[in-house]
């Protein structure tokens, strides 16, 4: 099964192999985390509550990118799912670069010079655990253009791509707004994305000050 830290990865990439800007913000390294955290949950590594993100399982998991976050997780105190986003969001760089090397290690993904190409232009994953999927932005568009239930998975893909602003690589700001409430139906549910959205809503509150009271 493909990890949710290597979707949201994958949908930091335009489908021209370039990287999108959404990348560049700091939104998408905070989801990136959150994303790695919601891996860990279902795997059984951590679980979290409204106060505390507890680790169950320290052993490796098998994942580069999951075991990179479950080391910090394993050696530090016990804090809010917010307060670890915002202190692991300084791995980010480390963590693209493992989930880009499982990308092209599994061959999803080839890279040419400074793009990543999709090995299979049909935009669906190799065949995983018995079965053909489609790729995360077909997944999500279809979830939110559609009224099926999605599962779990794909409930907290949405959540995570609208709290990193990713959603905006490849919806206009005219759709966004006509889907907004389908997107905070379906993305709005998860404990981790929730906490994920406070750390960015700190992060940005923090970058403002820093940008408005040496002022004065």
């Amino acid at each position: 099964m493909i990890s949710l830290a290597e979707e949201l990865t994958l949908l930091a990439i335009e489908d021209d192999g370039a990287i999108a800007y959404t990348a560049g913000q700091t939104g998408f390294g905070m989801a990136l985390v959150a994303a790695c955290l919601v891996d860990l949950n279902s795997r059984g590594s951590i679980d979290a509550d409204l106060d505390t993100l507890h680790v169950i399982n320290p052993q490796p998991t098998g994942d580069a990118t999951l075991d990179l976050v479950l080391s910090e997780l394993a050696h530090q105190t016990e804090l809010s799912v917010e307060q670890w986003v915002l202190k692991l969001a300084n791995h980010v760089p480390k963590l693209v670069q493992l989930a880009l090397s499982a990308l092209l290690t599994r061959g999803i993904l080839a890279q040419r010079d400074t793009r990543f190409l999709w090995v299979m232009k049909e935009r669906r994953y190799p065949v995983i655990d018995g079965k053909e999927q489609k790729e995360a932005k077909l997944r999500i568009l279809a979830t939110l253009l559609g009224e099926d239930v999605p599962t779990p998975h794909d409930t907290v893909l949405v959540g995570l791509a609208r709290a990193g602003g990713l959603l905006e690589g490849f919806l206009s700001s005219a759709e966004i707004q006509r889907l907004e409430s389908r997107i905070g139906e379906v993305g709005g549910i998860d404990l981790i994305v929730r906490g994920a959205e406070a750390a960015i809503r700190e992060d940005q509150a923090a970058r403002a000050r820093a940008v408005m009271l040496p002022m004065f």
